[in-house]
């Protein structure tokens, strides 16, 4: 496919830039200091700085669209919309835990990726299916599974098969759905934060 991609994943501590052209990587830049709001920006810079395919030359932009961190979420989709206003670009927003099972070449499995503390998103597959919805839990409900892929900053002592979040997997994905997944309205495009955003109440005197 004779598209140029440019490939955001920003749902865990691990910010991941990448640019595609036809399906094959251009560049790359990644980093895991959970300090997205400065990296974000400065990857995507640093990226068509030195390459000879402009910002301007990109057919879409491929995001990783969740379930993961709320800021990195917010982050990630704030910087895509922005980009793609000012371009008139379409988004391709891509379930996150898809992107990661892109590398997963196994029939039985579980995936999972970080929520907050002790909590995490799982995804069970069978027969390389994905079983029901996307749970938020704690950890402990996979503690004694077999064959668990994705990634956690800390690995709760699991036997966890890492697949770090990254760019690279959210355009493979895209390229691989780039007409079923699309999206040139991007008012509609949303984070699937799986577990919905609770609020404090505060009491006004």
């Amino acid at each position: 496919m004779n598209k140029n991609i440019l490939s955001i994943e920003t749902t865990t501590n691990i910010c991941s830039v990448s640019l595609f052209s036809n399906n094959n990587l251009v560049s790359l830049k990644e980093d895991d200091n959970r300090n997205h709001s400065t990296m974000l920006g400065k990857f995507i810079h640093e990226i068509f700085d030195k390459e000879k395919i402009k910002l301007i030359d990109i057919d879409a932009i491929s995001l990783s669209i969740g379930p993961g961190s709320y800021t990195g979420l917010r982050i990630g989709l704030s910087m895509a919309k922005g980009l793609a206003y000012t371009l008139d670009k379409p988004i391709i927003p891509i379930d996150t835990i898809e992107a990661i099972n892109y590398s997963v070449k196994d029939k039985n499995y579980f995936i999972v990726i970080p929520a907050y503390k002790e909590f995490c998103f799982i995804q069970e597959y069978q027969n390389g299916n994905k079983v029901n919805d996307i749970q938020f839990d704690n950890i402990d409900i996979i503690k004694n599974k077999d064959n668990i892929y994705g990634y956690l900053e800390n690995n709760f002592d699991l036997k966890i098969n890492q697949v770090l979040p990254s760019s690279i997997n959210i355009a493979k994905v895209a390229y691989k759905n780039f007409e079923k997944y699309i999206c040139h309205d991007i008012k509609l495009i949303k984070p699937n934060y799986v577990k919905p955003i609770k609020y404090k109440e505060i009491k006004m005197d």
